[in-house]
């Protein structure tokens, strides 16, 4: 990657943390913190009626969840940080499963669409992981809504909280976020006590999946990181991240507790289809600044009405300005397995100075990377590995097809219609090239990728790339001859005002034709258009 390109503030930061995190799976239970001023202990998993006064300091041995939430939010400021523990007996009259080692906190409904108070003026954990005896594949607390109509956890202001070790079934949207700098991490949302498949609301109409949404991110949150989360079944978005400034990190989206994809149909004629696995919604990025980084997001498709659009794994919302989007895996399960998802894998419309790096595409059902939007800007994408094993759809009334980087008509057309650098000869592993033909391009990063011929637009591997110069030419090495039936494909990335008419160094123009080895005695490269 060309250091001049690497721009957000935390990029840095996130590089490193992906190392860290990377030999770890999602689930993974942690200790509590000792520095917690009050200790407030659910040591029941009934819920006995729906009052949202009655507190845990006055009914001290029936210390259900929703009391201890009233409770921790009325707390002094000098009482916190607080933690909400469990200690729950192993009776099935308390929720206890003696089967799967798990408590059931079945929530009643009360008057209001939040069936707990609101979690107010910060500095308060609640900690699933807290519970003796439970197992470690997954969360032991469950919280089971009462409809399909009622929210879970609702976090109105302050900062400092942590969510840890949850499971989340029958609710609206589960977690609501307006916070600042917290921490929401290893919770599952939507999936069976198994972490198998979706808790389904309604068994016999899938259509309404385990929930609207797992977790809602208002406009006021900041600063907080999603972490080491399951997501699946959602029929809104998975998760809504909005706000300023926050890290969704390590989640996987679509898939079962252990990132994989179990039940997906490899017949082309059911994929996609209502008898395909459902994953629910992808991810919606709305707001400056976000960073989402390490993802598996797979599986993602909804029950609809034929005419209706699949969610797309990532939607970066025109809002989204220099968010940060690396090392996803969108299509790829935890075990490798190309499993696709049902939309588009990115769509970014309208947004500004964007990094989209070094993530992979597998079998999205429509375009991997989607672009549009009038005020389309300054976007950089570099690194991403694109693959498809069947030929981009025509969607019926468009004027374009899928493609593999689709800059699509509601764009600028000086952007739409910028042709990337030219391979325009190849000697064994010695590459050379100029700029594309009737777009100048001093000085711009080139990017080599490797596809085959089969018709498909691809970008099976990143073999290497270039820095132009002020002519627009440039030379390389390839780490190794290519084989027979392969071609090079390059992008351009600029590196200075106006390359790419009206718009800022750092803007990537779309994969070009792919360019095949002249297979006689010369070593010209004659343009093969696919």
């Amino acid at each position: 990657m060309n250091p001049k390109f690497f721009r957000h503030p935390l990029a840095f930061f996130i590089a490193i943390g992906i190392l860290l995190l990377a030999a770890s799976g999602v689930y993974s239970a942690l200790a509590a913190p000792d520095d917690f001023v009050t200790i407030i202990t659910v040591n029941t998993g009934q819920d006995f009626n729906t009052s949202m006064s009655e507190s845990c300091a006055t009914y001290p041995d029936d210390c259900s969840l929703r009391r201890a939430i009233v409770q921790a939010r009325a707390l002094a400021p000098a009482a916190r940080p607080a933690l909400i523990q469990f200690n729950i007996p192993e009776d099935p009259a308390e929720g206890w499963d003696a089967t799967l080692d798990l408590w059931h906190l079945t929530i009643l409904a009360p008057s209001d669409q939040y069936v707990f108070r609101d979690l107010t003026g910060g500095l308060i954990t609640i900690d699933g992981t807290t519970q003796p005896n439970g197992r470690t594949t997954g969360p032991t607390i469950l919280l089971v809504g009462p409809s399909t109509l009622k929210r879970g956890i609702n976090i109105s202001s302050g900062e400092g909280y942590e969510i840890r070790g949850l499971g989340f079934q029958n609710f609206s949207v589960m977690l609501t976020l307006s916070s600042l700098n917290s921490l929401v991490e290893n919770n599952w949302f939507g999936l069976n006590d198994e972490g198998t498949a979706p808790a389904w609301r309604n068994d016999d109409d899938h259509s309404q999946g385990s929930g609207t949404g797992g977790l809602d991110m208002t406009s006021v949150a900041e600063g907080n990181t999603i972490r080491a989360n399951v997501f699946l079944g959602l029929i809104g978005n998975a998760a809504t991240i909005r706000g300023d400034g926050n890290l969704f990190d390590t989640n996987y989206v679509g898939t079962n507790f252990e990132g994989e994809v179990t039940g997906k149909l490899t017949d082309p004629s059911l994929s996609c289809t209502e008898v395909d696995w459902y994953g629910g919604s992808g991810i919606l990025v709305d707001g400056p600044d976000h960073v989402v980084v390490n993802n598996i997001i797979a599986g993602v498709r909804l029950d609809l009405f034929a005419a209706s659009s699949q969610p797309d794994a990532i939607w970066a919302e025109s809002t989204c300005d220099r968010c940060y989007f690396e090392n996803n895996q969108i299509g790829v399960d935890a075990d490798g397995t190309e499993v696709g998802v049902c939309g588009q894998g990115i769509d970014i419309t309208d947004g500004e100075q964007m990094d989209v790096l070094n993530n992979v595409f597998a079998e999205t059902y429509h375009s991997a990377i989607f672009l549009n939007g009038a005020l389309y800007k300054d976007n950089t994408i570099h690194g991403n590995i694109i693959r498809r094993s069947t030929p981009w759809l025509q969607p019926e009334g468009q004027p374009k097809a899928d493609d593999a980087i689709l800059r699509f008509t509601g764009l600028p057309d000086p952007f739409e219609l910028f042709n990337p650098a030219q391979v325009t000869e190849i000697d064994g592993v010695n590459i050379s090239g100029t700029a594309g033909v009737g777009n100048p391009c001093p000085n711009c990063f080139i990017e080599i990728f490797l596809d085959d011929d089969d018709g498909i637009n691809e970008a099976l591997e990143l073999l290497t790339t270039a820095i132009a110069d002020a002519d627009g030419n440039w030379t390389a090495t390839l780490p190794y001859e290519l084989p027979d039936g392969f071609g090079l494909r390059t992008s351009s990335t600029s590196a200075q005002f106006n390359t790419i008419p009206n718009m800022n160094a750092g803007t990537t123009a779309g994969l070009s034709i792919l360019y095949i080895p002249y297979t006689g005695s010369s070593v010209y490269l004659p343009l093969v258009v696919k």
